[in-house]
């Protein structure tokens, strides 16, 4: 019926149409109005444009309008905050990523061989083990002699020696994921137990000590032949740069460190030349 009524007033929109009204209960009790469509279509859209226009401005400068967006911008703030923390540890971890490659660059670039430089602080306590070295030398055969001090392994003989592999792990424990270079995990992930001891797995130089938020407290070790090895995740380290140290000191503790990490593990990986290698073909199993 309304369709009709909007049809009938579409086709006679300009035209004047009269309405009378007529009441039986009054003589003469009829009245005649005149309506011309056009002119009622155009008060219509006028008045429902002042209601609108009305809304809008209520929306718009009143408290109205935070009551509707608010939930949606603590979504969107909630969004984007997570985006730009997300942006943080991947350029931490870039950054850290770069720093170790130029590093290794560098060293095969200058084809330096670091592992023989002992930390400056202690060159004089190296001239006087060196001396007890020789003394004790002529009385032991010819032997490797190691000599300690409080502070560790000042020097060794097998130093002069390339890395021997395959060898112990750095760490007992359970490997949880293997070498996926595909994937940009360059090593192996070795769970074990907060806290326990982290060993060299061979002679070499502290050439880096690091801390990132997505790998926690890094450290590097530089051995002969172009090898590096390089602990992830530790919880404490007890070395620095530039000390010697032989296979199987203790070199960190295992930890739960780093954005990356999910739950108590070391990652450990083996470089040679620039290139990584699979930590699994170097351990004994």
């Amino acid at each position: 019926m309304i369709s009709s009524f909007l049809k009938a007033l579409i086709n006679l929109r300009n035209k004047v149409i009269r309405i009378i009204i007529i009441d039986d209960s009054v003589p003469n009790g009829s009245q005649e109005f005149r309506i011309l469509p056009k002119i009622m279509v155009k008060r219509f859209l006028l008045t429902h444009a002042a209601l609108l226009l009305v809304i809008i401005f209520l929306f718009m400068f009143t408290p109205l309008g935070g009551l509707l967006y608010s939930s949606q911008e603590s979504e969107i703030n909630k969004n984007l905050s997570a985006v730009v923390n997300r942006i943080n540890a991947l350029q931490d971890s870039l950054q850290a990523r770069d720093q170790q490659l130029n590093q290794m660059q560098t060293i095969i670039r200058l084809s330096t061989d670091t592992s023989l430089v002992l930390n400056e602080r202690l060159q004089s306590l190296r001239l006087y083990q060196e001396i007890q070295a020789k003394e004790e030398l002529l009385e032991s055969n010819n032997q490797d002699i190691i000599s300690i001090s409080s502070t560790g392994i000042l020097s060794s003989s097998v130093l002069n020696e390339l890395p021997v592999f395959p060898t112990s792990y750095p760490v007992k424990g359970i490997v949880s994921r293997s070498f996926e270079p595909e994937l940009n995990h360059f090593g192996l992930d070795i769970a074990a137990r907060e806290g326990a001891n982290v060993q060299a797995i061979e002679d070499g130089t502290v050439v880096n000590i690091s801390w990132t938020i997505t790998n926690g407290y890094v450290l590097s070790i530089q051995h002969k032949g172009g090898y590096l090895s390089v602990y992830k995740h530790c919880r404490t380290i007890t070395k620095e740069i530039g000390d010697v140290v032989v296979k199987g000191d203790v070199i960190a503790s295992v930890g739960n460190a780093g954005t990356q990490s999910s739950a108590s593990h070391l990652h450990v990986e083996i470089w040679k030349e620039g290139h990584p290698q699979d930590p699994e073909l170097y351990f004994l199993k």
